[in-house]
C-alpha cells in the first residue's frame, strides 16, 4: 500500500485542495493500493474546508465539502511512504517531531490562498493539479 500524507498549516485550504485532486487522480487512472490523507500542523480537528477551496475544486469537479481538518500525528507521519507540504517551515517543524522521516517528505512552496479571493484559489488548484500530474505521471486530471 502507498500512503501518501499532503501538509499544510490549518488542513482547510492547500492540504484538502491537494488531497481531492490526489483522490481524483487515483480514481481516474486507476492507481492502486494507493491511499491519501491531508493533515494541518497548526490546526482543530473537524473544521470545514474554506468556501473558496470547496469552490475552486467544484468548478473542476471535485468534492471536498466534506472534508474536515485533521491535526498531523506523529503517526500519521511514520506511516506515510510520502510526505508533501507546502513550503519548507512545514517541512522544518516535521522533522523536528520525526527527523527519519527527512527522506519522505518533498516540499511544494505552494502559497497560502487562506483569506484570499477566489482567484487565488484557483491559482492554487492549478499549481497543485501541475505538480501531483506530474508526480504521479498522468497526462490529464
Amino acid at each position: 500500500m502507498n500512503r501518501i500524507l499532503v501538509v499544510c498549516s490549518q488542513n482547510v485550504c492547500r492540504s484538502p485542495m491537494a488531497e481531492g485532486i490526489i483522490r481524483k487522480i487515483i480514481a481516474d487512472f486507476k492507481i492502486p493500493d494507493t491511499q491519501v490523507q491531508s493533515a494541518g500542523l497548526s490546526c482543530y480537528d473537524g473544521e470545514p474546508p474554506s468556501e473558496y477551496a470547496v469552490e475552486a475544486l467544484a468548478e473542476i469537479g471535485i468534492d471536498i465539502s466534506g472534508h474536515r481538518s485533521h491535526h498531523v500525528l506523529r503517526e500519521d507521519i511514520e506511516a506515510a511512504d510520502s510526505i508533501y507540504v507546502m513550503t519548507q517551515q512545514h517541512c522544518d517543524v516535521i522533522l523536528d517531531a520525526v527527523p527519519e522521516a527527512a527522506a519522505k517528505i518533498r516540499v511544494m512552496e505552494i502559497s497560502d490562498p487562506f483569506g484570499q479571493p477566489l482567484a487565488r484559489y484557483r491559482l492554487c488548484c492549478s499549481q497543485l493539479i501541475d505538480y501531483f500530474k506530474r508526480e504521479l505521471a498522468v497526462d490529464e486530471l
